[in-house]
């Protein structure tokens, strides 16, 4: 046997190992504890005959040098002490990488602690073959370790079951504006005496601010509006019990990490209102849990972030995320009930697996550049709520079973300028709707007298079509209707006095520079009429023009 390892100074335990030796060749050492004085602990890692051990709870993973890397070359389970190995081990699908010249290796009896410590954060949670020795001091990673080493009053051990987290999130405060979560401190929740502590404080880090665990577990991250500024880190996906992760309303910067693919118990995700860029990552669809993605707005155009202490700091411009999120493989992510991503740089097409997602209520991705048809098999997303596919690429026209989407109440199509067609019959299915968004397109033909049945119906934008005939008046049924416009559109005729009623109910604003109902009202400076009579239109455009004014009917 052989001592190895550390324990702090005030321990009295020693070690030794006894090595056994499998049919192919691998090594197994078994810990036993001695009684005497010293300083010595196993801290999960320890070489024999060449070969690194990492000692697990309930199995050991070898590690081989191979070209001056640490390779994982097998994973066993401990035999008893009187039993060697019965056959060979079997290869471990996940390899793991790390330097040859990293602590995973290295054991000092006077600095033991700190480089057992180290050397099981190296191999458990930094990502891409990272070691503490090749970072710069003010390396974001360095600086946690370093905190955890020698700030943090937890004191934690390199057998800590806490430690991998408790770096992760020490880590998320050096890579996102320390001074922001330094100072983002003792908030109560609602109806609750329970209160957060202060992040890199000496308590628990599932008392942090923001931070929820479940039996001393992180399963939830929530900073929203924190004056966050900066990347994310790859070893978030190591918190792999995370459930929910809030980072919106920061300054967020650079590209979603591939690593985030390890989350696999994340169900809610919101990155919205940053300024993150790059192609959404392959390992994305690996999220399978996920039942609320939120990435929109994060097309940010502002070179300067405003940190929590005023500090003015410069970052990238960013078009946003892009990437073809809605092709095929957004089918893995059955559970999803939520998506936005509106105003990003996500292109591609809508795949007819959109299907696949039998429990999606909202999907939103105005303002980017999809380019294709809808397929008609959107409308097997009978829980869908709300639809939004507006300031995009679309063509084709409208599918034409719209009307399978009953619980549909909010439909958005505006500024897809090559959709073409007409309305479909089964739109004045949709006996839910409130908000019908379908301007700045090239939609032709007329407006049904079904669409009387919408009686829920509180917005309707017609404007800038090719729609033609008249306003039927069994429009006047929507006695909700608050916002209506059909300029710039072939709707001529007069405006129907059932129409007009509605300005007595709803379709009425007190703000005297409201457009809560235009048509092409205007005398036109070609006809000297207008193209539609309307008595009580707050604002009229010429037709010939397209030049509107605001009427004053006080």
């Amino acid at each position: 046997g052989m001592i190895i390892g550390c324990r702090d100074a005030n321990s009295t335990s020693l070690y030794h190992y006894k090595h056994y030796k499998s049919e192919g060749g691998f090594v197994f050492s078994q810990k036993i504890k001695l009684s005497g004085n010293g300083s010595f602990e196993l801290g999960n890692r320890v070489v024999v005959d060449g070969k690194v051990m990492a000692a697990g709870s309930t199995n050991v993973i070898i590690y081989t040098e191979v070209e001056n890397k640490w390779r994982a070359v097998a994973e066993i389970s401990p035999p008893p002490l009187s039993q060697d190995f019965g056959k060979k081990p079997a290869l471990l699908r996940n390899i793991v990488m790390v330097p040859s010249s990293s602590n995973v290796h290295r054991y000092s009896f006077s600095t033991g602690r700190c480089l057992g410590l180290e050397g099981r954060l190296e191999v458990e949670v930094l990502q891409r073959s990272a070691a503490f020795g090749d970072m710069d001091d003010n390396d974001p990673r360095k600086l946690a370790l370093n905190w955890i080493l020698n700030d943090d009053g937890m004191n934690l051990r390199a057998d800590s079951e806490n430690l991998n987290q408790r770096f992760v999130l020490t880590l998320l405060a050096f890579s996102l504006n320390f001074e922001a979560l330094e100072h983002a401190t003792i908030d109560t929740l609602t109806g609750s005496e329970y209160v957060y502590s202060e992040w890199l404080s000496d308590t628990d880090e599932c008392t942090w601010f923001g931070v929820t665990c479940s039996e001393g577990v992180v399963v939830a991250v929530e900073l929203a509006d924190c004056s966050l500024i900066g990347t994310l880190p790859p070893e978030i996906g190591m918190l792999g019990s995370l459930e929910v992760l809030d980072l919106s309303s920061n300054c967020l910067f650079g590209t979603i990490p591939t690593e985030f693919g390890l989350l696999s118990n994340l169900m809610y995700l919101d990155f919205k209102d940053n300024g993150l860029s790059g192609y959404i990552p392959d390992s994305f669809f690996d999220l399978k849990s996920l039942v609320r993605l939120d990435l929109s707005y994060n097309a940010n155009y502002d070179s300067n972030c405003t940190g929590s202490n005023g500090e003015i700091f410069e970052v990238p411009i960013s078009f946003g995320i892009e990437g073809t999120i809605l092709e095929d493989k957004i089918e893995n992510l059955r559970y999803l009930m939520d998506i936005d991503l509106t105003d990003n740089y996500f292109s591609g097409t809508i795949t007819p697996k959109i299907s696949a997602l039998k429990n999606l209520e909202r999907l939103v991705v105005d303002n980017n550049v999809f380019k294709s048809t809808i397929p008609n098999e959107i409308t097997k997303l009978e829980n869908i709520r709300e639809l939004w596919l507006s300031m995009n690429y679309f063509t084709g026209k409208i599918p034409d079973d719209i009307g399978n989407l009953r619980s549909l109440e909010s439909f958005s199509m505006w500024g897809n300028e090559d959709l073409t067609g007409s309305l479909p019959e089964s739109l004045y299915d949709l006996a839910h709707l409130e908000d019908l968004h379908l301007f700045r397109n090239t939609f032709t033909g007329t407006i049904s007298s079904k669409i009387g049945q919408l009686t829920k119906l509180k917005t309707l934008t017609l404007a800038e079509n090719k729609f033609n005939g008249t306003l039927p008046s069994a429009l006047g049924f929507c006695e909700n209707l608050e916002f209506l416009r059909i300029e710039l559109t072939d709707i001529g005729g007069t405006v129907p006095q059932e129409v007009c009623s509605l300005t007595s109910k709803n379709l009425f604003s007190e703000d005297i520079d409201s457009e809560y109902f235009k048509a092409d009202c205007l005398p036109s400076s070609v006809t000297l009429v207008g193209f539609i009579e309307c008595d009580c239109c707050s604002s009229c455009c010429d037709h010939d023009t397209n030049v509107c004014t605001i009427l004053n009917r006080q």
